[in-house]
């Protein structure tokens, strides 16, 4: 039994080690062991280049839109300004319209518009005690971002109290300030009256005479004016009250016929609306306005204007003549025609093949397409992007787009396109330079008007960036000698690479002295 005992310990204990020594072996199974295998060389692959990236579009929402908004005078950001982006390349203010897109600066003076629609727009500013300020005709592609930084100059207060015809305070009155079309101002100036009908304008710009248009739960009143032009910092006090609202209706008559077949808009200082008896109809503040209608008759223009003055009570019917609107002496007419437009999408390259950071791009604007006089050039649009990718849309027909850098870089490519055609091509910068100045009228200052100039005899058409209030600059110029010429004289100029050459202020030349004869400084003589 004892023998048996020791031999069943004896197999149990062999059969412990055979078994760890099982496993011992499977764990070393288990571990890979890495054997190099050289890959012969003509099997390897070619590396292939990389796929073309898809041109840019405008056909999306962008990443986002950030705007900036400081004082120009302290530098410190600007909290609660009111930021606006207007869509399409400038070509005036709204008026009286509010902007649909607008959002407030946070603490930081920063706006920002998550996902918005990508394309070209003006994006404007204004705040507490601070004017508008305005970029023009930036772009963003889908995708893509924008940074926009303004400065902001000091502005104006208009502050007041409205009353009803009857007395009392008229609430819920919204007072809009209109924009200037032309170079102030973009957007308006708005404010709704309190329970007491008292208001507050602020960021008013300076320098101008203000009027404003209120408009009441019963309609839109008459214009009014606050008077002499605001100077920066000033707070003006204009209280005013509103006459009672009344219907009127217009009835337009062309000679013996009647109806609106001829008639296209009739105003009385509201646009009043078509009616299907032929008469023209609305609502507006009773007081004395100008009756005004337009139309065409036999594919010739009419129109006429009359004074009537409106008086609270029963609706008041006007039976208004017109006729045919004559010129005297010669009229030339103006023929004009709309090829379309078509899209051209790409990138923009350093000569090294890098891509810009930013660049602006000039293209022949879309739209009519007229007789001009003599040798003009034809009008263009600069936009400018953030990043490489650029969308612009030039008139249908063969022509040139631009592109350049602050520091006159600049390249360009010819493109062609039909209508509704989207073309792409990428442009590379040349080692060029640029010329900057300013042009300074005086008092004969044309405000709003783009100057022409040449540079070695050539219209610079899209290549060039002239403002509106004189500032020239033109980029692409090769190192070297070069003349600029505008209505305010010549100048020769020499042009580095990447440098910018400033002329400085150019000013028309005093006119020379009479000649006094001798006889004259005789007689003038005691």
């Amino acid at each position: 039994m004892m023998h048996g005992f020791r031999w069943g310990i004896g197999l149990s204990a062999m059969a412990a080690v055979l078994g760890g020594l099982g496993m011992w072996r499977a764990e070393r199974a288990a571990q890979p062991v890495l054997v190099e295998v050289p890959f012969p060389e003509f099997a390897r692959l070619p590396s292939l280049p990389p796929l073309p990236l898809p041109p840019p579009t405008m056909d999306g929402a962008a990443d986002s839109i950030r705007v900036r908004a400081v004082s120009q005078s302290s530098g410190a950001p600007l909290a609660g300004a009111r930021v606006s982006l207007l869509r399409g390349l400038f070509a005036s203010g709204l008026g009286e319209q509010l902007p649909d897109e607008t959002a407030l600066t946070d603490a930081s003076g920063v706006a920002t518009f998550m996902a918005p629609g990508a394309g070209v727009m003006t994006v404007c500013a204004r705040g507490a005690g601070h004017a508008e300020r305005c970029e023009r005709d930036v772009g963003v592609v889908a995708g893509g971002s924008l940074v926009v930084e303004l400065k902001l100059p000091p502005g104006a207060v208009v502050e007041g109290q409205v009353l009803l015809h009857d007395g009392t305070p008229a609430e819920g009155v919204r007072l809009v300030a209109s924009g200037d079309p032309m170079l102030l101002e973009m957007t308006p100036v708005w404010a709704t009256t309190d329970a007491q009908g008292r208001y507050t304008l602020d960021g008013v710009t300076p320098g101008y005479p203000v009027g404003m248009t209120p408009f009441s739960p019963e309609g839109e009143g008459l214009h009014r004016s606050v008077g002499a032009e605001l100077a920066a910092g000033e707070v003006r006090r204009f209280d005013f009250q509103l006459g009672a609202f009344v219907p009127v209706t217009v009835k337009p008559v062309m000679g013996r016929r009647r109806g609106t077949d001829s008639v296209e808009s009739v105003h009385v200082n509201v646009q009043l609306q078509p009616q299907q008896d032929g008469t023209f109809t609305g609502i507006t503040e009773s007081g004395r306005h100008a009756v005004s209608v337009w139309g065409h008759r036999n594919g010739r223009a009419v129109s006429a204007r009359k004074d009537v003055t409106l008086e609270p009570g029963a609706p008041v019917v006007i039976a208004f003549p017109f006729s045919e609107l004559k010129e005297g002496g010669r009229v030339w007419q103006w023929y004009s025609s709309d090829p379309g437009e078509f899209e051209v999408s790409g990138r923009v390259f350093l000569p090294d093949g890098t891509p810009v950071k930013g660049a602006w791009i000039g293209s022949q604007k879309p739209g009519p397409r007229g007789r001009r006089c003599g040798n003009s050039a034809e009008d263009h649009a600069q936009v400018r992007f953030d990043g490489p990718e650029f969308v612009v849309t030039p008139r249908v027909g063969a022509g040139r787009i631009f592109a350049w850098l602050p520091d006159g870089r600049a390249g360009g490519a010819v493109v062609r396109g039909g209508k509704g055609e989207r073309v792409s091509v990428d442009i590379h910068l040349e080692e060029t330079g640029a010329v900057a100045g300013m042009m300074d009228f005086g008092d004969d200052h044309l405000w709003g008007y783009r100057e022409e100039i040449t540079v070695n005899h050539e219209w610079v058409g899209a290549s060039h960036y002239t403002l509106l209030d004189g500032r020239i600059f033109v980029p692409g110029l090769k190192p070297g000698k070069h003349v600029l010429r505008t209505s305010l004289g010549t100048v020769e100029f020499n042009v580095n690479a990447r440098e910018v050459t400033n002329v400085g202020v150019l000013r028309r030349p005093p006119e020379p002295e009479a000649a006094v004869s001798d006889s004259e400084v005789a007689a003038s003589e005691p």
